[in-house]
């Protein structure tokens, strides 16, 4: 599965690539919300980690713009974030949110789980 992952810690970045490397899945990464679309426009995902809170544009305004974007509504969101209200994330259209600090395990659990969920536009689980 090809999974796009957005997020301005870079450490955190590298730490999901990992776990999802180490499962077989192809990362691609971003820095922030503008970033992430453009690797959408670009590229070809099954689905997309985003973190909430994001420099330019945040995890919520992206995933307001990929919910009205007709190519890119169909696939499965999961939010990372510390915030603990996750109501503003679910009502903008994210399909997933795991609470910050979550484990590799976790994160690819839920990963798998929404991918499994979907038509794969990419590779195969």
């Amino acid at each position: 599965m090809r999974v796009l992952v957005v997020d301005d810690d870079p450490d955190l970045s590298l730490l999901m690539e990992i776990f999802l490397t180490r499962r077989g899945h192809e990362v691609l990464l971003a820095s922030d919300g503008r970033d992430g679309l453009d690797v959408l426009g670009r590229e070809g995902v099954d689905l997309v980690v985003l973190d909430w809170m994001m420099p330019t544009l945040d995890g919520i305004a992206m995933t307001r713009a990929i919910r009205a974007d007709p190519r890119v509504r169909h696939l499965p969101l999961l939010m990372v974030t510390a915030r603990h209200d996750h109501g503003e994330a679910v009502a903008a259209g994210v399909d997933e949110v795991l609470g910050k600090p979550f484990t590799g395990t976790v994160l690819v659990a839920t990963v798998e789980d929404l991918g499994g969920r979907s038509l794969p536009t990419g590779a195969s689980a």
